[in-house]
């Protein structure tokens, strides 16, 4: 059985009591830095060919609607802006390695269907991606070099509004342990 490994942000997110068996919980903290040290030295001491990791938290999102769970398996770095060193927002120089395609995207799964978060360093009061977060990108970085399997699940709490976030962060709890349900019985079959 594979291990799971689940980063939340916050714990008002997702309270460590509603942790199903047999998945590890870490709170990385708000923000891209925050989370990249916490998967880090998490992941440092996991074997990548055993551990499927997993991110979930609230995204903001005027496209998608609110109050809903979707699995991200796309990531990008939303406030990265090294021109003229690179042509677009979004793209870090020298560091096309990780990439699978020219659209500076971290891919972690080929379906179309499923979504594109946008992570940045701040607060998006109007959002323009799919779902606007502030960790997932990092996570999902230290999981392509370091070969972990990732996928993220993101519900939207809000459309820019940090009152609303406020309000709503908490609420996706319910639909992600669907979810995480259904990964846990897959990984208990194999």
């Amino acid at each position: 059985m594979k291990n799971i490994v689940l980063f939340v942000a916050l714990e008002s997110e997702f309270p460590a009591e509603n942790l199903p068996e047999n998945v590890e919980i870490y709170y990385t903290g708000v923000g891209k830095v925050n989370a990249a040290i916490k998967a880090t030295s998490v992941l440092s001491v996991k074997d990548s060919n055993n551990t499927l990791v997993i991110n979930y938290g609230s995204a903001g999102s005027k496209i998608l609607n609110k109050n809903h769970l979707y699995r991200c398996t796309k990531f990008d770095q939303a406030d990265m802006d090294a021109r003229p060193l690179v042509d677009n927002i979004g793209e870090t120089p020298y560091d096309e390695m990780i990439y699978d395609n020219m659209s500076k995207v971290i891919i972690f799964d080929q379906d179309e269907d499923e979504y594109l978060c946008s992570t940045a360093d701040e607060f998006q009061e109007n959002p323009t991606a799919h779902l606007v977060d502030m960790e997932s990108y990092s996570i999902a970085k230290v999981c392509k070099i370091f070969g972990f399997d990732f996928v993220a699940y993101k519900f939207i709490s809000d459309d820019g509004n940090s009152e609303e976030w406020k309000k709503n962060h908490m609420n996706g709890i319910f639909y992600f342990l669907k979810e995480l349900d259904e990964i846990i019985s897959i990984y208990n079959e194999g």
